[in-house]
């Protein structure tokens, strides 16, 4: 309803928005997908990396990387942006204001194990998802 999407967006859409700066909603309609999202259980955020990271110059963006959204395009967008902030700090010696999140101990492994993938079936680019052109000749 317009009356949650102002208490979300009250910066946006909040009846104090001055009228040139409002977002003006022009159509609208509800989609409901069951099981879209994963289930946004309390506590789970403290599992979702910063988008900065540890490691010198890699810093991370998606829907699975700490953010104020669910796992969505909403959410992978605002972790683009977040990441964007991070690289702009970074270049201009600022501290980023979100800072490097502690990894969760459970999230810690001891060692890494590789793992054959669940239902994967053959060992061509097409059978991870990736694209394949010609003939694949499997070893």
């Amino acid at each position: 309803t317009m009356e949650e999407l102002e208490r979300l967006f009250p910066m946006e859409i909040g009846q104090n928005v001055p009228t040139e700066s409002r977002a003006n909603l022009v159509k609208s309609s509800v989609v409901r997908t069951p099981r879209s999202v994963y289930a946004a259980t309390p506590g789970r955020n403290k599992y979702r990396p910063s988008q900065q990271s540890p490691i010198e110059n890699f810093i991370m963006a998606g829907d699975y990387a700490s953010q104020k959204y669910l796992g969505s395009m909403e959410g992978a967008v605002l972790s683009g942006k977040l990441a964007a902030e991070v690289i702009c700090d970074k270049t201009m010696g600022r501290t980023n204001k979100n800072g490097l999140k502690e990894v969760h101990s459970s999230v810690q492994a001891a060692e890494l194990n590789e793992r054959v993938p669940v239902g994967i079936a053959g060992r061509s680019p097409i059978s991870f998802g990736g694209g394949q052109q010609g003939s694949f000749d499997n070893p």
